[in-house]
């Protein structure tokens, strides 16, 4: 029995529900044995817990529970547990199934007081001391493992808040956009020699990588080869170095450098995301009968069901979304609250787009996307323009004061980009006058884009 279970009902409840909001970032931080399990990591923390003399003068401190938990296929399962003495002072043994970062819960009297990310790692010792009311500061988790995390995601927050800055800006800077990833991305970087070992210091190294894709391939590409496979995020660093490479080099040495990162991926799990990858390359360049004999692969090599949707949905973009079929019937509601369908814009080309505000290279290519809409017109040219992220405010900022021509939207859940089979952003689709698809674009490609309908134009159509 969990010792889950004996905890107040509303303290199980509430903190289930958050499990969620908490574990995000548990699945990036994971080792394997050589046997493809994972390896079991223990660890200690220890601490004292008080309350302000102001509130509470009586100075006993008894009833504080502290709690360390996974999500565990859909149960909450307890890897730690302690309650206060009278002084405030807790020690628990949390052992995990692997190592990674879990929720941290401290609740007293069935009210939750906080709720926390603990780094986990086998032989790690942390202390925590704390004074509630917290009045919304951070827990302090004193540790090599939570040092490095904290470090790692502070980067990241402070990075994320300069961008929403620049996001805000008017007009759009390219050149302090690109300063701002390359000291951040150097900042990731280096952590390996400031916490080295750690999965802070690992996380921030794949960061580094994915962040200078689009804007310094050339490093990332060289970062991406230093990185060892054992590192965490691997896949994600392979997944980002292909399309580097294929934006310096073209596609078949980014399939080359893919395929290289498979073959030294020492976890099962990032095998099965590089192998997932390889298929995706496959249907850029076009190659159909790779990428769904790559597919069958994938989902007979990893019979989970998640593999195995994912298999089904790589199909599903070959069969349904290649140049020539039919675009997928799509009803929306604009920012300004008008209801617009795709089948409406039949007579007109259309440039379907999924984005996300803050991405990077979308932001570039907002002059060359707003010239095009003014150089072909309305009459001739539709762009729907459909916003993956789900912060209102970050989407509404986005707009001020920017001149993003056509219809846009913001999508309250993930049924358009689950239909137009959409895995990254920039991705956009060519559709005909007749409403077939003509071609599907990228990433950074807006120039090709540009080309292309301004070529299909002159020509009188045809393609």
């Amino acid at each position: 029995m969990h010792v889950w279970q004996s905890l107040p009902p509303r303290t199980r409840l509430l903190s289930f529900i958050a499990l969620g909001l908490a574990m995000t970032s548990t699945a990036c931080a994971q080792e394997e044995a050589s046997d493809g399990m994972p390896e079991e990591a223990t660890s200690h923390l220890r601490g004292r817990l008080t309350v302000s003399a102001e509130i509470d003068t009586t100075q006993d401190y008894r009833g504080f529970e502290v709690l360390v938990a996974v999500d565990a296929d859909g149960q909450p399962d307890t890897l730690g547990y302690a309650t206060t003495d009278i002084d405030g002072a807790y020690a628990l043994d949390i052992t995990a199934p692997s190592r990674g970062i879990y929720a941290l819960i401290i609740s007293k009297g069935g009210q939750i007081l906080k709720i926390d990310e603990l780094a986990v790692a086998e032989g790690d010792s942390a202390t925590m001391d704390a004074t509630f009311p917290l009045d919304n500061r951070q827990l302090r988790l004193r540790s090599a493992e939570n040092a490095a995390w904290m470090a790692y995601k502070n980067t990241k927050a402070q990075h994320n808040t300069r961008l929403l800055e620049l996001v805000k800006t008017a007009s759009y800077d390219e050149a302090t956009a690109r300063r701002l990833v390359q000291q951040t991305s150097m900042i990731l970087w280096n952590m390996q020699s400031t916490f080295p070992g750690t999965m802070g210091s690992e996380a921030a190294a794949a960061e580094a990588v994915v962040m200078g894709t689009g804007w310094i391939d050339s490093l990332s590409v060289e970062r991406a080869r230093s990185v060892p496979p054992e590192f965490v995020n691997y896949a994600a660093v392979g997944r980002a170095a292909r399309r580097a490479l294929a934006r310096l080099e073209g596609q078949a040495a980014a399939l080359a450098l893919l395929r290289e990162f498979r073959r030294k991926a020492v976890r099962e799990d990032d095998r099965a995301q590089l192998h997932s990858e390889l298929i995706l390359a496959h249907i850029d360049s076009l190659e159909h009968d790779d990428a769904i004999a790559e597919a069958n692969l994938l989902a007979d090599t990893y019979p989970e069901i998640s593999w195995q949707r994912w298999a089904e949905r790589a199909i599903y973009d070959i069969e349904t979304l290649s140049p020539g079929k039919p675009a997928p019937a799509l009803e929306v509601v604009t920012a300004a609250g008008d209801s617009l369908e795709l089948s409406a814009l039949r007579g007109r080309w259309v440039i379907l787009e999924f984005y996300r505000p803050q991405d990077a290279v979308y932001q570039r290519e907002l002059q060359v996307r707003a010239s095009l809409a003014r150089d072909v017109g309305d009459d001739a040219l539709s762009i729907v323009s459909i916003s993956l992220e789900p912060d209102t405010l970050l989407n509404d900022a986005f707009l001020d004061g920017r001149d993003v021509p056509g219809h846009i939207v913001f999508a309250d859940d993930e049924a358009p980009a689950v239909l137009y089979n959409v895995n990254r952003v920039p991705t956009r689709y060519l559709v005909d006058p007749a409403g077939k698809i003509v071609a599907k674009y990228i990433g950074g490609a807006i120039e090709a884009l540009r080309e292309d309908v301004l070529a299909l134009l002159e020509s009188g159509g045809t393609h």
